[in-house]
């Protein structure tokens, strides 16, 4: 009799637990938002997510040691890809040197611009910060300058101001998961909290 009412027990504690991992799910207008429209993402065969950030946003320089461990986890079918903002000069200039770490393929410059601007309190903005920031990768003031002043850097703004317009991100650190959803930090979600509603999200698509 005792077993028996120890299995009933049991089985109601998992019931409620489970009940509770359901009612605690994260939800539409309140954890993330669902866009007007799904927008077509770059890879169909691949769950895609959006990372808009700011080299000079604060939020953005917490979550960049959680972000990396993140993707270094991801699976086979997650397409991840970042987008800077471009809101204004200082955002444009902050956009440029993003792509030049992807140009140069040194993505060491991501993670010492959050450090230069937050840690050593350097804007980022001007030749005599940019010069010798980029000499420390072997990067001479020529190419740079090169680089900056290109029409292929000229599309990369653009086509970062057309993503940022089409996906109404005003924000950030912003995510876009998969062309659908739109996650952000809000009273409800903290920064901390961003990469789990994503995952929830991912989730959600794949079932």
């Amino acid at each position: 009799m005792f077993q028996v009412f120890t299995k009933n027990l049991l089985f109601s504690t998992i019931l409620f637990i489970s009940y509770s991992l359901i009612s605690d799910e994260y939800k539409a207008g309140k954890h993330y938002q669902i866009l007007p429209q799904t927008i077509a993402t770059r890879d169909a065969k691949k769950i895609e997510i959006i990372e808009f950030f700011w080299f000079g946003c604060g939020h953005c320089y917490s979550l960049e040691n959680q972000l990396k461990s993140w993707e270094e986890k991801l699976p086979s079918d997650i397409d991840f890809w970042r987008s800077p903002i471009t809101w204004n000069e200082m955002a444009k200039t902050h956009a440029k040197l993003f792509f030049a770490a992807e140009f140069f393929e040194k993505p060491e410059i991501i993670s010492n611009t959050f450090v230069s601007i937050h840690a050593n309190r350097r804007m980022m903005t001007s030749d005599q910060e940019l010069q010798p920031f980029f000499a420390s990768f072997g990067i001479t003031e020529d190419q740079y300058l090169s680089l900056f002043n290109s029409f292929a850097m000229q599309n990369k703004i653009r086509r970062a101001d057309t993503f940022g317009l089409k996906y109404q991100i005003r924000g950030v650190p912003a995510f876009i998961v998969n062309g659908k959803y739109k996650v952000s930090a809000s009273n409800d979600v903290g920064t901390a909290e961003l990469l789990d509603v994503v995952d929830y999200l991912i989730n959600l698509e794949r079932d």
